[in-house]
């Protein structure tokens, strides 16, 4: 069984010059009437949900284009809110330094030749750690909707072909409304299942 990612990334070869995929990203972040939001960096670009229908699971997508043999690769990697991600990792990070001093802790009582009593409390850390874990994957079915909408349009601008808006009936470049991720492009690896 493969364990899921909490960043679900993806990588595509398009066979266009990398400034020319660039500009047609970089006119998606421009379209005004377009109901994506997004910020563009030399060969980065962001696109984000726009904030009257943002909350807190809502993916981000940062993609980067890079030069190839046969044209531009885009590299794409979903992501929750910045600040989300950053609570989630120092979460972590004190949780594995809890576990540690636990764990140390238990290392000195045996060399003193007592009980390691302590070690009860391993459990803790690792319990919420996998909650949290587990909390990350529903928020990704939750934002499941949102990650095809800012992939279609990442593609759509790239292929020049419009996604339809996220209120229209209009299928999504091809694909069937059925909650899968586009069939018109490949699907991001370790995307959510629905």
């Amino acid at each position: 069984m493969q364990i899921p990612p909490m960043r679900p990334t993806f990588a595509i070869d398009f066979p266009i010059e990398p400034d020319l995929a660039m500009s047609r990203l970089s006119s998606l972040v421009d379209d005004k009437d377009y109901p994506i939001d997004g910020r563009v960096a030399g060969n980065h670009l962001m696109l984000v949900i726009p904030p009257a229908r943002r909350h807190f699971w809502s993916p981000w997508l940062n993609l980067e284009v890079h030069a190839n043999l046969s044209g531009s690769l885009i590299k794409g990697r979903f992501s929750p809110n910045p600040s989300v991600w950053t609570g989630f990792m120092l979460t972590y990070i004190a949780l594995g330094t809890i576990l540690f001093f636990i764990l140390m802790f238990a290392v000195s009582q045996w060399m003193m030749n007592k009980a390691p009593g302590v070690l009860s409390l391993t459990p803790a850390p690792v319990v919420i750690a996998l909650a949290m874990y587990w909390a990350s994957l529903i928020g990704q079915k939750i934002a499941f909707d949102q990650m095809n909408e800012l992939y279609d349009a990442a593609m759509g601008a790239i292929t020049q072909n419009h996604a339809p808006r996220p209120d229209s009936n209009e299928t999504r470049l091809g694909a069937e409304t059925d909650g899968t991720m586009s069939q018109a492009y490949p699907s991001p690896e370790g995307s959510p299942a629905p």
